[in-house]
């Protein structure tokens, strides 16, 4: 650009600056070219007396592809207002800013204009148009463009084959693949790409690896878009050695391709596979973030702060993998530390972020948290439901029922998941009777409560020692609303009778279910043992529950906490010493206590009990 500048000041020197072959040149190279300046060649325009269509023509394309391209439809009235007529050249551009500025009303005023010049006709001009009504969203007015077109090219099919895919309507994507051949249209690799596309939307691999094929029988180039589309496809649907065979055969691989093989080896849990793809490959930001994502959902959160730490560039995706995967794998420190580090970053929570510290600061009990980070969502003015729920879920665990029924009231159209998790927010804060009010206006207002509602509802009814409301809940769950009980629900109804006393009766409960009970179930008739001090029954159920789950150091330390009870001591100690004999240690409690605005964890009890 500086030799240019040069150039053009050698000729207006010389008075050759209005020269129209070197204007025209001039004015090519500024608005064209990556190394121009589309700015001057504004400049540069504005000085010329007699501009000509050319001109115009290199302006409008110019601006089309800009930053801002409402400016092409600027030069576009200028130039009806010179007298110029607009040619095959000028209308393409045009229609192209429009896509962009996504001003539908005057797409319609220069549809009018192309007709009224003549050329509705072009093939080229007519393509630019339904791209444009594809860019607005707007099907109907495609397909009414494209039934005028006499003979439709690849470009025209491959609009229409994009615009059923954007829409869900993959089943007529492949009605307009056979009517394309039948006219003798050839796909490319735009179309096959589509196609691939609707196969994995569908759920369909067998007309998927029938495009493949296709593809090598008509020696079809596998461009970027396609190679990577099929990997992406094979990943998908789990057939990973045919996505490594294909990953070999392409020749120029980007880091989208690198990464698509990359997130089908850690959808199939092959961790390794993946580390060792991650490790020889390019590697930006998502590359990174998909690794990070792949540990976090093992749980393997070691791995996942050492990626992370060795990432060049984190985006708000990096932050919050980290931040849900520590509370998935209940470390909320480190998911509060990492907050206070990523603000420190200066970056702002998003949705995904807020949900997963709503749920920290819920399991860790840090309402002064939990409330500042209210305050934030709201400035921020983020109010989805999803967000909202995790909000009211919050004030739930932190022992606050009454802002969670404010939050709850405040969600305008409250699904079965903002409904159950109200309930279940009652429930736990021992509002049984509040939380069946609830449950009852919810089924009022027609909303169908699916089994984690009941779960939820069995629950208060099991602290609130409702039994006959509960047993009441659990047959309506399969007689009125058709939802068979899980193993989940039956060990509710379990501890609801064994709160309760009824001990023989629970007994015999787990007797009559239709499925062999799980340890679980059998866990709850244990801890009621213990509650009521029945000792006899317990023993039995103890040696039920060790023999089903060796290991969990909860079902010894119920019996020995039973013995200890009835002050049979040694009894007692014959189970510790057992536990010790059989490796089994007791996991330590802990506690999060918040001083001073910093979060401190204090470990109880001994752990090698």
């Amino acid at each position: 650009m500086k030799q240019l500048l040069k150039f053009h000041a050698h000729f207006v020197t010389t008075g050759l600056s209005n020269d129209t072959l070197f204007l025209s040149a001039i004015l090519s190279f500024t608005a064209l070219s990556p190394n121009g300046n589309l700015a001057y060649s504004h400049l540069i325009f504005d000085h010329i007396d007699s501009p000509n269509t050319f001109m115009f023509n290199t302006m409008i394309r110019g601006y089309a592809s800009s930053v801002n391209p409402s400016k092409a439809m600027s030069f576009y009235v200028k130039m009806l207002h010179y007298g110029f007529v607009p040619n095959n050249y000028t209308f393409p551009f045009v229609i192209k800013a429009l896509s962009s500025t996504k001003d539908y009303f005057l797409g319609e005023a220069l549809h009018c204009s192309v007709i009224k010049f003549g050329h509705i006709l072009d093939l080229h001009i007519v393509n630019s148009f339904l791209h444009m009504y594809a860019s607005f969203g707007l099907s109907n007015e495609i397909m009414i463009l494209f039934d005028e077109i006499p003979e439709p090219d690849i470009v025209s099919w491959n609009v229409i084959i994009d615009d059923l895919g954007q829409n869900g309507c993959f089943y007529e994507v492949l009605g307009a693949v056979n009517e394309m051949f039948r006219y003798g249209v050839e796909p490319n690799s735009v179309t096959l790409l589509g196609l691939v596309s609707s196969c994995l939307k569908t759920g369909d691999f067998g007309t998927g690896k029938l495009i493949h094929l296709y593809v090598i029988k008509k020696g079809i180039h596998i461009s970027e878009n396609l190679g990577n589309g099929l990997i992406d496809m094979y990943a998908k649907f789990g057939d990973m050695e045919s996505a490594d065979k294909l990953f070999d055969r392409i020749q120029m691989k980007t880091v989208v391709t690198w990464t698509s093989l990359l997130v089908g080896f850690i959808q199939k849990g092959e961790l390794e596979k993946a580390s060792v793809i991650f490790t020889h490959m390019p590697k930006d930001t998502t590359a990174y973030n998909v690794m990070l994502n792949g540990y976090a959902e093992a749980r393997d959160m070691s791995s996942a702060e050492m990626i992370f730490k060795a990432m060049p560039n984190r985006d708000l995706v990096s932050w919050n993998t980290m931040i849900v995967g520590y509370t998935q794998n209940k470390k909320y420190m480190k998911s509060l530390e990492l907050l206070r580090e990523m603000l420190s970053f200066g970056l702002k929570p998003d949705r995904i972020t807020l949900v997963g510290l709503f749920s920290v600061c819920g399991y860790a009990g840090v309402l002064r948290v939990g409330e500042a980070v209210h305050s934030f969502a709201e400035k921020q003015d983020i109010k989805e439901e999803e967000v909202e729920v995790a909000l009211l879920d919050m004030y739930s665990k932190c022992g606050d029922p009454e802002k969670a029924l404010r939050v709850f009231e405040t969600i305008p159209r409250k699904s079965v998941l903002a409904w159950t998790n109200m309930i279940v927010g009652l429930a736990m804060n021992g509002l049984a009777n509040e939380a069946l009010m609830l449950f009852n206006q919810m089924c009022n207002e027609g909303i169908k409560p699916n089994e984690i509602t009941f779960l939820g509802v069995l629950c208060g009814c099991s602290y609130a020692g409702l039994v006959k409301e509960g047993k009441w809940l659990f047959n309506a769950m399969s007689q009125v609303h058709g939802i068979t009980p899980r193993s989940e629900h039956y060990g509710c109804m379990v501890d609801l009778l064994g709160r309760a006393g009824l001990l023989k009766e629970a007994e015999m409960f787990i007797q009559e279910m239709p499925e062999k009970a799980d340890v679980g179930i059998w866990g709850a008739l244990l801890g009621a043992c213990k509650m009521h001090g029945e000792v006899q029954l317990g023993e039995k159920i103890a040696k039920i529950v060790t023999q089903m789950d060796p290991y969990h150091s909860g079902r010894y330390i119920l019996l020995s906490n039973i013995y200890a009870a009835e002050n049979r001591w040694i009894d007692a100690e014959k189970v510790r010493k057992k536990m010790k004999r059989s490796g089994i240690h007791k996991t330590p409690g802990f506690s999060l206590v918040e001083m001073k605005g910093e979060m401190h964890q204090f470990i109880v009890g001994n752990p090698s009990l």
